[in-house]
């Protein structure tokens, strides 16, 4: 099954997808989605995206039916032929995804699909605080869940980027995370760093190598700070706690499933 494939089979159940995830789960999966769009003619960031997606399905329940087969298969097999889907083809699949109600949710009216900020409580008091934001993220939705995971991100504790050649830097563009900070500039998550030497961990530059942390910050970043059904838990949380080779297993586990 290529990415196309994959996109299609999602569009087609875009409703149970609503109703089998909670709200949290939904919008992690339209981000990871919303990653396919980054990566550009990059076939290996493209296989990471995709299984990013699978990764974020997992709570779909096995009455799912083919969908369900597909998720809970042998991963490795899931992606046989990946290739780098056009970032419309991408945005057209999110734009069903959305037009999904949401479990319990009945179908949008005419005007509230015409006037979407005024059919959501929510979304309207964020207009009285930020007009011009709040109209922004009805524009698109997407680039609203993209920055609301970003935001996420963020908030995890953090030091100022070193500068490059630094021994806080590491050795390589792709050993420490660094996420730009609309606010702050360019910060790198403080779990990375030894807290007696303040140097980067062996560990996470090892699966920060692994997980091209030069080239999808966020990405990596959100696999260290994510759920992980393979560990039990966020990854940053358990350095330390669980042996290295493990940690480096499941990210390993990652890109090979996404066809590396």
């Amino acid at each position: 099954m290529d990415t196309h494939e994959l996109l299609a089979l999602l569009v087609r159940h875009r409703e149970q997808l609503r109703q089998w995830l909670d709200e949290d789960q939904y919008r992690h999966f339209l981000a990871m989605t919303e990653r396919l769009r980054e990566v550009g003619d990059d076939p290996e960031r493209a296989g990471m995206a995709v299984m990013a997606i699978v990764r974020a399905l997992w709570p779909v329940p096995d009455e799912a039916g083919v969908l369900a087969e597909l998720l809970h298969a042998d991963h490795r097999s899931i992606v046989t032929a990946t290739t780098v889907p056009t970032p419309e083809a991408v945005l057209a699949a999110l734009e069903e995804l959305y037009a999904a109600p949401a479990a319990g949710e009945p179908d949008r009216t005419e005007a509230e699909a015409a006037d979407p900020i005024a059919a959501d409580p929510v979304a309207a008091d964020r207009k009285a605080a930020d007009p011009e934001g709040a109209d922004s993220a009805a524009a698109d939705p997407v680039a609203a869940v993209i920055a609301a995971a970003r935001r996420r991100l963020l908030t995890a504790p953090s030091r100022a980027a070193a500068p490059a050649g630094s021994p806080a830097a590491g050795d390589g563009p792709a050993d420490v995370i660094v996420l730009a900070d609309p606010e702050d500039g360019p910060r790198s998550p403080e779990f990375q760093f030894d807290p007696d030497t303040g140097q980067p961990r062996d560990i996470v530059v090892r699966i920060n190598r692994i997980l091209l942390a030069d080239r999808d910050p966020w990405g990596a970043a959100d696999w260290w700070l994510g759920r992980n059904s393979w560990l039990g838990g966020p990854p940053a949380s358990l350095l330390g706690r669980v042996p290295d080779d493990r940690l480096a297993d499941a990210a390993l586990a990652l890109v090979e499933e996404g066809g590396r």
